[in-house]
């Protein structure tokens, strides 16, 4: 009998260098896209968590002026921080930071439109209708130039714009 042997191919595992280097070509493209959408992704969250910061710190201020029958403030002493204070100045909590890369505004119109800097909430939980303290707002801002604002109205109720990229707020 006669006996064919068949040739056995062996076949290699892996990639060649080729495929390698498309597969890096593809993976340096996504991340040249990539890259600026999540950075910017970033600094959007970094300014509305800053602004969500304030703003809880801003409702504690308010329910501990009523829940101790006196008035407490809210003071914006730098572009990139705020305290709680005693009516008459004395730190209460803080000082607190703002996230990296979020300042506030200063350039628009000024940045914290409070009084003083501060906005006082008086034991019944509303602000000043005058003068230093009274009702306003701060203005924040991202390194790209995304912008949220946290407003005290006269009857102590405190809100926060959407964001918004234009010089004027929506309200």
């Amino acid at each position: 009998m006669n006996r064919r042997h068949a040739k056995s191919w062996v076949r290699s595992s892996g990639f060649s260098i080729l495929e390698m280097l498309v597969v890096l070509a593809g993976a340096g493209i996504i991340a040249a896209i990539a890259v600026p959408l999540l950075s910017e992704m970033s600094n959007n969250y970094n300014s509305v968590f800053g602004a969500q910061e304030i703003s809880t710190q801003l409702h504690f201020a308010k329910l501990k002026a009523i829940s101790s029958n006196e008035s407490l403030r809210v003071h914006f002493p730098d572009n990139n921080s705020y305290q709680i204070e005693l009516s008459d100045g004395t730190l209460l909590k803080g000082p607190y930071f703002l996230p990296r890369d979020i300042s506030i505004n200063s350039a628009d119109s000024g940045g914290v439109t409070f009084p003083g800097r501060y906005v006082t909430f008086q034991p019944d939980g509303t602000v000043p209708a005058t003068g230093n303290g009274s009702a306003g707002r701060v203005k924040l801002i991202s390194s790209t130039g995304l912008h949220v604002d946290v407003l005290v109205e006269g009857g102590g109720s405190i809100r926060q714009t959407p964001p918004y990229k234009d010089t004027s707020a929506p309200f």
